[in-house]
């Protein structure tokens, strides 16, 4: 099966985005707990859960791992339910950003979702 730009773009992002959250938890960046609606959780717990998360999971959506297009898939919606309700509440350009992106994956995810015909067996 041939390997599209698209799905290979989604996993380095996330890949990008675990490393930036991870980056930002020691150089004390914004806050997180914000951005994902979790005012009464701390800053620290929700970026280092979300960079143990993403950074493993960008490396199996890249190599095509089955489960992996439905973990995204998952985390897409979570992300653009949260997010177009914050863009609703706050109406603010990061928001409206993140709601458009994470449509964007659920659509690629759902219309690519051939392409995950690999075993986590084949990664390890």
């Amino acid at each position: 099966m041939k390997k599209t730009k698209i799905i290979t773009f989604i996993g380095g992002f996330y890949i990008f985005g675990g490393i930036v959250v991870l980056l930002s938890l020691l150089l004390n960046g914004s806050p997180m707990n914000t951005v994902f609606d979790l005012p009464d959780s701390s800053n620290h717990i929700v970026k280092l859960l979300i960079g143990i998360i993403y950074v493993p999971l960008g490396y199996l959506f890249l190599k095509r791992i089955r489960f992996s297009n439905w973990i995204v898939l998952v985390l897409a919606i979570l992300t653009f339910c949260i997010s177009a309700e914050l863009a609703t509440k706050f109406d603010t350009q990061p928001y409206i950003g993140n709601t458009i992106y994470a449509l964007f994956v659920i659509i690629a995810t759902m219309i690519r979702r051939n392409e995950f015909v690999n075993d986590i067996n084949s990664v390890i």
